[in-house]
């Protein structure tokens, strides 16, 4: 399954955006990025909320310029949260947009789009692109770079994972997959996500993921491994669909992440 994402000419809308909240509130270049500067720059207050649902884990309140983030949340996932509401408090159309209380905006595409260009922003301000493509040139491309990537700017290892493949110069990819099978058996994919180069470069080894996750699957095997064991990699595939797959468990979902093998 794979999510819409934001059009370019919006993104750079968000990124100009985003940069000038860095810059204007001192934290473009430090890591990880200091939200809490970058809150108070942007006439924010930020409420810890631990009292609200485990679903809701963050809100904003536009009149009042306040965000507020459940408490109860990991550190990496309440850092994406408070970069996620100031992202639609940076964005001045996603006000007009999220007090239209119609179906299609509260329900609808409309409302899914507002969101994934919050997430997007999000990512913008916590893995700040230029220092995230630095910081990662360096790096073998492995989970365990992620992981490395992940401390260093103080995100969860599914958000870096993320950004990491939609950022890449070489074809690489990842799968977000659920760990309850379905009644057919297969496991559901909840997200894929390639690298711009990806499919160009690595056409027959797109085979391979395309297979999905049967129960007789080589990537089925890999994944089901991870379930006990802190990392698995293997190779799926042959010929020109092989691919060198990685698979960790977080007690949520499988994060896979593959390229081709040569």
């Amino acid at each position: 399954m794979r999510t819409a994402e934001p059009s370019a000419f919006t993104r750079a809308r968000i990124a100009a955006l985003v940069d000038r909240s860095l810059r204007e509130s001192g934290a473009l270049g430090v890591l990880p990025t200091p939200l809490d500067a970058v809150t108070a720059t942007a006439a924010l207050e930020l409420v810890e909320a631990p009292g609200l649902r485990s679903d809701v884990l963050g809100a904003i309140w536009f009149e009042e310029r306040t965000v507020f983030v459940n408490g109860a949340q990991s550190a990496p996932r309440r850092r994406f949260t408070q970069a996620h509401e100031i992202v639609h408090a940076l964005c001045g159309w996603h006000y007009a947009a999220l007090r239209e209380d119609t179906e299609a905006s509260l329900f609808g595409p409309a409302r899914d789009a507002i969101e994934a260009e919050a997430n997007a922003g999000a990512a913008m301000l916590i893995f700040q692109a230029g220092a995230f493509r630095e910081h990662a040139a360096g790096l073998p491309c492995s989970l365990a770079s992620v992981r490395r990537l992940a401390a260093t700017f103080g995100a969860s290892l599914h958000a870096t994972l993320h950004h990491y493949v939609q950022t890449s110069p070489h074809p690489v990819a990842m799968l977000t997959v659920g760990r309850f099978p379905r009644r057919d058996a297969t496991l559901p994919v909840w997200r894929r996500v390639e690298s711009p180069g990806f499919r160009a470069a690595a056409a027959g080894a797109a085979v391979a993921l395309d297979a999905g996750l049967q129960p007789s699957s080589p990537l089925r095997a890999v994944v089901e491994e991870a379930r006990t064991a802190n990392g698995v990699t293997a190779v799926v595939g042959a010929g020109p669909a092989r691919l060198e797959v990685e698979a960790q468990y977080n007690r949520h979902a499988f994060l896979v992440l593959a390229r081709p093998r040569a």
